[in-house]
C-alpha cells in the first residue's frame, strides 16, 4: 500500500461513494476503517419491538470503539409481550390445533426431526437493562429521537433519561419526541439540562406535556405534529408566554378544527417570531372530508386575521401552507406573497386544486419574487397557456412541482392534461427559462414519460426530472437505502 499523507487520502476519498468507502474499502488502511465506521455507526436505530436485533446492536455498542461514532441515536421503545405466550383469544383455536397436527406427523415421520422451542428471545426488560447500561459511551451523540409506544403505565423511563442526560446532554442539540406523550412524565421529572437545544420536535399521538418553564429558549427550530383528537390550544398559548428570540423554522401540522379550539396561541406565537422566522410550514387541513364549508371557513377566517397583522406571514424564506379552498384563505395567501418578496426562495401551496384563473394570479404574485427558486403547486388543469405564463413571469425557477386533478373525478375539459397539450407543445422553445428540474404528478402518480421528455425538449435548461439529478426512471430494484439504517 502506497505511504499518503492522511490529507490526501482524505481528499481521496470525497470522489468514493459512501456505500463503497462503509462496505468495500474499509480493509484499504486505517484511515478507511475509521471512515468506515464512522458511515456504518454514524445513525443508529434501536427498535424494541425486535429485541433481537436490538440486542445485537447494543452488544456492539457496549465497545466503547463503536459506541463513540453516534451522532444521531433513534429510539423506538415499544413493550413486547413474549411471542411463546397463550393468545387469550380462541378465535383460532382450531387452526391452532392443525398445525399442531401437521407438526406430530412430520415429526413422527422423520428420525431426526425436531421440534423444540426456539431459543427464549430477550424481554423488553432486559432490552432496556442493557440500553442503560450501553448509554455511557454514547458520548458523541448529538441528536436524540425518542419514540415510546404501548408502555406500561408502571415502567419507569428515568433510569435510561438519567443515563442519557448524564452521557451527552449538556450536548444534545436536536430532540424529537413521538408516540404515547403520557410515556414522558418521567423525561419531564428527570429535569433535563438541555442547554444546546436548537431544534425540537414534538409528534403527539394521545395526550399532551406542559413544555418547560417560560422564558428566554434558544430554540432554533420547532416542531409541534398532533394526530390526537385533543385540543392543544393551550399548549400553544403557554409557549406564545416563553420569548424565543432566535426561532427561525416553525412546522404545525395538525387538524384546525379538531386541535385549535382556540388558535390565538399560534397566532401571538407567529406574531412575537415574526422577525427572525425565516421557514414556516402551517399544514392545518381540517379533519372529515376535503372543501367542506363548514369545517374549511373558520381556518380560513383565521388565515385572513393573521394577514391583517403587519408583522404576520412576513420575511419568510420558505413557506409552506394550506390555505383552503375558501377565498379568504386564497387572499391570506397572496398576502404572504406580497409580504415575503424580497425573500421568498420556495413556495409550496398544499391540497388547494388552483383553478386555471387562480394559478395565474399565484404565478403573478410571486413574479415579484426576485429570489424565488421554488415553486410546487396543485393545479386542476395542464395546459400550455400555464407553461407559457410560468416561462414568463417566473423565469429564474429552477425547480417545479406541479400536481394535477384527477381525470377520474374530472372531465378532461375542465381538469387533468388538456388533450391537445402535446401538440400544443410542439415548437415552443423556452431558451429564457432557466428551470433546472420538474416534477409533475397525477392522480398519485408520476406523470407520462412522454410528456415530461416533450417539456424537457421545448425547456433546454432542464437536466432532471422529479428531483432525481436525472431523467431517466427509477429502477425500484435499485432504490436508495433508507435514510436511517440500523447499525450493525
Amino acid at each position: 500500500m502506497v505511504d499518503l499523507p492522511p490529507e490526501i487520502w482524505l481528499r481521496v476519498m470525497q470522489f468514493i461513494p459512501h456505500s463503497d468507502l462503509r462496505d468495500n474499502l474499509w480493509t484499504v488502511n486505517g484511515l478507511f476503517l475509521d471512515i468506515a465506521m464512522n458511515l456504518r455507526w454514524r445513525q443508529v436505530l434501536i427498535m424494541t419491538r425486535n429485541t433481537g436485533a436490538s440486542m445485537h446492536i447494543l452488544e456492539r455498542l457496549m465497545d466503547p470503539f463503536v459506541a463513540k461514532r453516534v451522532r444521531y441515536l433513534i429510539l423506538r421503545l415499544t413493550h413486547v409481550k413474549d411471542p411463546y405466550a397463550e393468545p387469550l383469544s380462541n378465535t383460532n383455536k382450531p387452526l391452532r390445533q392443525i398445525q399442531q397436527t401437521f407438526k406430530r406427523v412430520f415429526a413422527a415421520n422423520k428420525d431426526t426431526a425436531t421440534f423444540k422451542r426456539p431459543h427464549p428471545l430477550s424481554t423488553f426488560s432486559e432490552v432496556m437493562d442493557t440500553l442503560v447500561r450501553t448509554a455511557p459511551n454514547f458520548t458523541h451523540v448529538r441528536e436524540l429521537n425518542i419514540d415510546c409506544w404501548d408502555l406500561p403505565p408502571s415502567y419507569d423511563l428515568q433510569p435510561l433519561f438519567a443515563s442519557i442526560w448524564a452521557t451527552f446532554g449538556p450536548h444534545l442539540e436536536g430532540l424529537v419526541l413521538g408516540g404515547n406523550v403520557e410515556g414522558y412524565r418521567d423525561f419531564i421529572m428527570s429535569k433535563p439540562s438541555l442547554p444546546r437545544v436548537r431544534e425540537l420536535q414534538l409528534e403527539l399521538t394521545n395526550n399532551l406535556f406542559k413544555p418547560g418553564q417560560r422564558g428566554d429558549s434558544d430554540l432554533e427550530k420547532l416542531r409541534v405534529w398532533s394526530w390526537a383528537l385533543l385540543d392543544v390550544s393551550g399548549f400553544f398559548g403557554l409557549l406564545s408566554q416563553g420569548n424565543f428570540p432566535i426561532l427561525q423554522a416553525l412546522n404545525v401540522r395538525m387538524a384546525f378544527d379538531k386541535s385549535l379550539h382556540d388558535p390565538s396561541g399560534l397566532k401571538a406565537l407567529l406574531l412575537q417570531c415574526s422577525s427572525t422566522m425565516e421557514s414556516l410550514e402551517l399544514r392545518l387541513n381540517p379533519s372529515g372530508l376535503p372543501m367542506n364549508p363548514a369545517s374549511e371557513q373558520p381556518l380560513s377566517l383565521w388565515l385572513a386575521e393573521c394577514a391583517r397583522e403587519d408583522g404576520c406571514l412576513a420575511r419568510l424564506r420558505y413557506l409552506d401552507i394550506y390555505p383552503t379552498s375558501m377565498a379568504s384563505g386564497f387572499d391570506a395567501l397572496l398576502t404572504s406573497i406580497e409580504r415575503t418578496e424580497a425573500s421568498l426562495v420556495e413556495l409550496i401551496v398544499r391540497d388547494r386544486y388552483l383553478l386555471p384563473t387562480e394559478a395565474k394570479i399565484v404565478v403573478d404574485a410571486v413574479s415579484q419574487c426576485e429570489n424565488l427558486k421554488y415553486l410546487r403547486m396543485n393545479i386542476w388543469r395542464l395546459d400550455v397557456e400555464l407553461i407559457d405564463h410560468l416561462a414568463e413571469k417566473v423565469p429564474n425557477i429552477s425547480r417545479l412541482w406541479i400536481s394535477i386533478g384527477d381525470t377520474a373525478t374530472n372531465a378532461n375539459a375542465t381538469g387533468g392534461i388538456a388533450e391537445t397539450f402535446l401538440q400544443d407543445l410542439q415548437g415552443r422553445w423556452y431558451t429564457k427559462w432557466k428551470l433546472k428540474d420538474i416534477t409533475i404528478w397525477q392522480g398519485g402518480q408520476e406523470i407520462d414519460e412522454d410528456i415530461m421528455h416533450a417539456l424537457a425538449r421545448s425547456i433546454p435548461s432542464i437536466d432532471s426530472f422529479f428531483g432525481n439529478g436525472h431523467m431517466h426512471r427509477e429502477d425500484p430494484s435499485t432504490s436508495a437505502l433508507p435514510k436511517v439504517p440500523v447499525g450493525r
